[in-house]
């Protein structure tokens, strides 16, 4: 200590030593230990730049693996998809055979009844060979024709013809738009809008039909009424078509152009649309509450105007009913 400065000089001195002694090792004298210090490897360097090349090569083989799965994903549900279209199909298939049995069976029964009520004699009912059974039968069918009627796209003949002016232009059979599978009952008429202002029904048709080569997605609808009012027919009536995904087997549905910005219908389709509903509901006995927007099952902002304007909506029901 250097009690005229106040400060401890043997501190300082053992700084500036360790300071000597790093920066230039002191040459080592007899009878003194030397300090030795670690010298520094470049291996652990080495290592570590191998383990991050190693890391870089796994991550690029997780993303290529993680797009595999994505890609391999996307085609199981493609074809779990088309696996269930398959089954529907093969299970209306098999109602139809059902049905054309019982129908079968009904006719057969029909055609005793009938014998009985056109007193056909006694001795006719048993043909003694088949050319008297073949003209039997004619006379029968004929009878039955006479008491049903002829149908048309499932409906009488009558009722059909109380239809409103439309076109038929029938897609063509295929598994996208139209199935080909039959509709056994309606129990509600669907209402949709194009989703594509200012185009046609010709054109929306024209879409429809395409699907069977580009196979983008399933769409179809059983009419398309234009911004000009007129009517296509794409689906008959007595088979479904691909409109609304889990209501397709039991509904009609009916396709509409516009050119607002804000979906609603030109007052030409308006008016078509009103009396195609008016008729509709009368051929399958159905209410106008019976009528539905797209938006109604499955929440999906279809058609969009009537989904936003609810007194729209129900004044379009009013004015089918007041039809």
């Amino acid at each position: 200590m250097d009690y005229q400065t106040g400060k401890n000089m043997g501190r300082h001195i053992g700084r500036r030593t360790e300071r000597s002694q790093h920066s230039t090792p002191a040459m080592p004298q007899e009878g003194t230990r030397t300090r030795t210090y670690p010298q520094h490897s470049v291996a652990p360097r080495q290592e570590n730049r191998t383990h991050q090349q190693k890391q870089r090569t796994a991550d690029a083989v997780y993303g290529e693996n993680v797009y595999k799965d994505n890609t391999y994903n996307t085609r199981a549900r493609h074809r779990l998809a088309r696996a269930e279209r398959q089954r529907r199909r093969r299970r209306a298939r098999i109602r139809r055979y059902i049905r054309l049995t019982l129908l079968s069976a009904g006719i057969l029964v029909g055609i005793i009844a009938l014998t009985k009520l056109l007193n056909v004699p006694a001795g006719t009912a048993e043909a003694s060979t088949p050319m008297e059974a073949i003209d039997m039968a004619q006379q029968v069918e004929k009878g039955i024709e006479n008491t049903i009627g002829t149908r048309i796209q499932g409906l009488s003949a009558e009722t059909y013809a109380a239809h409103p002016d439309w076109t038929e232009d029938f897609l063509t059979v295929n598994e996208y738009s139209r199935p080909g599978d039959p509709l056994t009952e309606v129990n509600n008429i669907f209402v949709h809008y194009t989703a594509n202002p200012g185009t046609s029904a010709a054109q929306n048709r024209s879409y429809f039909e395409q699907l069977k080569d580009n196979h983008e997605r399933s769409a179809s609808a059983h009419f398309i009424i234009g911004y000009n009012g007129e009517i296509l027919q794409c689906v008959p009536l007595d088979e479904i078509a691909y409109a609304v995904q889990t209501r397709n087997e039991d509904s009609i549905s009916i396709e509409c152009c516009y050119k607002a910005d804000n979906g609603q219908f030109t007052q030409e389709t308006y008016d078509s649309l009103i009396r195609l509903l008016r008729w509709l509901i009368d051929a399958y006995e159905l209410e106008p509450e019976d009528i539905l927007r797209h938006y109604d099952c499955g929440g999906k902002k279809c058609p969009i105007y009537y989904t936003e304007h609810e007194d729209a909506w129900d004044r379009l029901k009013e004015d089918v009913k007041n039809l």
